[in-house]
């Protein structure tokens, strides 16, 4: 079987596409960015004192991690999601790697759209009602007609 250089090469961008940037932030639908309180997501709102940029760094085995502005390097945070379920994505305790059952760390990505996928799948979600500003992101990996699908562009800082 031959392969040509053009085919070599889209392969190969192809396998680029698909891996997550070393530092990111997520834009949600709207270009609204994905801010964190140091525990849980949220699209829409304001950066202030209590609600950062989330920016995350993407380790080997797809694990996120955040750092808190002005944190101390050894403060990182793991982003998880509840397998199974519909529940907020999370931040774990800085310096501390503690999650709860059927917490899962690790197989985060980014799909052909550029979305962030966990186990290559981009189940993420809001509560689709309200007029709150501020809207807290969940990982939809149960069903429940109360949450609206939430696209979460990856973007290279």
């Amino acid at each position: 079987m031959k392969f040509s250089i053009a085919a070599i090469a889209g392969l190969a961008s192809a396998v680029a596409a698909a891996s997550l940037p070393a530092r990111f932030s997520l834009v949600a639908d709207g270009n609204k960015p994905v801010l964190t309180d140091g525990q849980y997501a949220y699209i829409g709102g304001n950066v202030t004192a209590q609600l950062q940029k989330l920016i995350l760094s993407s380790g080997p085995t797809g694990g996120l991690s955040y750092t808190a502005k002005d944190a101390v390097p050894t403060a990182f945070q793991t982003l998880y999601i509840i397998e199974d379920s519909v529940s907020p994505i999370q931040l774990t305790i800085p310096h501390s790697g503690a999650t709860p059952k059927g917490a899962n760390t690790t197989a985060f990505g980014v799909n052909e759209q550029g979305q962030l996928t966990q186990g290559g799948k981009a189940w993420f979600a809001i509560d689709g009602y309200g007029d709150v500003a501020e809207k807290q992101v969940y990982w939809y990996g149960a069903h429940n007609s109360e949450y609206e699908a939430a696209g979460l562009k990856v973007v290279a800082v």
